[in-house]
């Protein structure tokens, strides 16, 4: 089968795409043609071996984390799906391989897609999807009413959620250039920031709550800015020590304490509660999310579709950033 892999870590350079053997599922898993999948900024950070800490894969690793398609064999003990149907899962992060002609995954990671739903959009909102919702419900715990800031909201996890914390009732307020606001407005932002010419410290009142893209000095300035007893959560900076103890790797614990040790000092100094969030595979959820786009309460922006044999050109414009929604790769 085709597929897109790295044979080991390093820059743009090392990403292939060949021939590989064709998987068989296990025991546990099941195999889906793959009809779309869709670029993550954890892709190209897999690719550098800059989570080797937390997940190293066996070369050569068949990148994409995401994927949708059609069941084409079971494996043994697989239940609740057929041959045939059309699916979509956020995979296994100990195996990845969303960038193939087949894809295995295990059953819990998978949800069936609705037939208003195409196989472009249900890979698009899986990642993406589930980070948003974990973020917002399971970190931040966003109620109605509630002043919430989401950096980003042009990229593939903001357009996101801004439209799912705006259906939880929240106040949203975003940062995104200028020529995005408009649209950002249509998905239900209150409030768009431009970054490059507007400090959101100084135009907006404090936040209860915050969805962090960026890291670094972003995130401080919003761990600054969120009101005591508020929550902020980051997906774009270093990992806190909780991270260690949810991949099994508790020994990592002492190093993420240091790693992490800026921002959540400056938590503690505002009253503000803090942690990075790693997203978890969790097929219900998926299925509630493609539930949503099938009733038109959530749409998944695609900026542009590649050939799989061109998925090295989606990596490297992904990396570049500056897109607006999802990239996605089809076979």
């Amino acid at each position: 089968m085709q597929a897109c892999y790295i044979e080991r870590y390093g820059d743009a350079d090392v990403v292939r795409v060949g021939e590989l053997p064709t998987p068989r599922p296990g025991p546990g898993e099941l195999l889906f043609r793959m009809q779309a999948a869709s670029v993550n900024p954890v892709d190209n950070k897999t690719r550098m071996g800059m989570l080797r800490a937390l997940q190293s894969y066996r070369m050569p690793a068949i990148l994409g984390n995401d994927a949708a398609g059609v069941v084409t064999a079971l494996g043994p003990g697989v239940k609740g799906f057929q041959i045939g149907d059309r699916v979509a899962a956020r995979l296994d992060k100990a195996r990845m391989g969303g960038f193939a002609e087949f894809v295995p995954a295990r059953p819990e990671h998978l949800a069936r897609i609705p037939e208003d739903v195409s196989f472009a959009q249900g890979a698009a909102v899986a990642l993406a999807g589930l980070t948003a919702w974990q973020c917002l419900t399971e970190v931040l715990k966003v109620g109605a009413g509630e002043r919430v800031l989401i950096h980003a909201g042009a990229g593939g996890v903001g357009h996101l959620a801004i439209q799912l914390a705006k259906g939880l009732g929240a106040h949203v307020t975003t940062t995104a250039s200028t020529a995005s606001h408009d649209w950002l407005r249509e998905l239900g932002a209150d409030e768009c920031v431009d970054y490059r010419d507007a400090d959101f410290t100084r135009v907006c009142a404090p936040f209860d709550a915050v969805l962090d893209t960026q890291g670094g000095e972003t995130l401080l300035r919003s761990i600054g800015h969120t009101r005591r007893g508020g929550r902020v959560v980051s997906i774009g900076d270093l990992p806190t020590p909780e991270v260690a103890a949810e991949f099994g790797k508790p020994w990592l614990a002492p190093v993420f304490w240091l790693l992490s040790r800026k921002p959540r000092a400056a938590a503690r100094a505002g009253g503000v509660a803090y942690r990075y969030w790693f997203m978890r595979e969790d097929g219900t959820q998926l299925a509630q999310l493609l539930d949503k786009l099938a009733r038109g309460e959530l749409r998944v922006r695609i900026e542009r579709e590649f050939p799989l044999a061109q998925a090295p050109e989606a990596l490297r414009l992904s990396e570049a950033g500056r897109v607006r929604g999802k990239l996605v790769i089809q076979p």
